[in-house]
């Protein structure tokens, strides 16, 4: 399988690394523009108002590939602290069990926020890679 897959890592790795970023840059606008039912019915902290602008503007650097590693660890440390401040009390489910109504789709378990970090966790490993706007300029990354 390393084959056929290693000759095409960078290109593989370019579309995991965009495709990150677009879902990454999707969740930000919907916590700092209000959009797409959110808040789904509860009181909104200053701190997702902080949670939104960063992962917006980590999206759009790790996708153009510009200080991709330091984006990762601002996108571990979100989710991180989403995870242990929001989340945890839900546990790892998809969607919570209410007893009295049953599954609520609009408060999820920590899945989601563990998913981006470990998917955070390895782009600040491997970096930017080949097709990085900061190795593509400079022949190097930077961080």
């Amino acid at each position: 399988m390393g084959q056929f897959f290693g000759p095409h890592f960078a290109d593989l790795w370019l579309i995991f690394r965009v495709g990150f970023a677009i879902m990454t840059a999707m969740h930000g606008i919907q916590k700092t523009f209000l959009l797409w039912n959110f808040p789904a019915d509860q009181d909104l902290d200053p701190w997702v108002d902080i949670a939104g602008y960063v992962e917006l503007i980590a999206a759009v650097l790790i996708g153009i590939g510009l200080y991709t590693r330091m984006a990762a660890g601002a996108m571990m440390v979100v989710t991180g602290l989403s995870f242990f401040l929001i989340h945890i009390d839900r546990g790892l489910w998809p969607h919570y069990w209410n007893p009295e109504f049953g599954f609520d789709h609009l408060h999820h378990g920590g899945e989601a926020a563990i998913m981006h970090f470990l998917a955070a966790w390895a782009i600040g490993i491997l970096g930017s890679g080949k097709w990085g706007l900061e190795r593509m300029r400079t022949g190097k990354e930077m961080f």
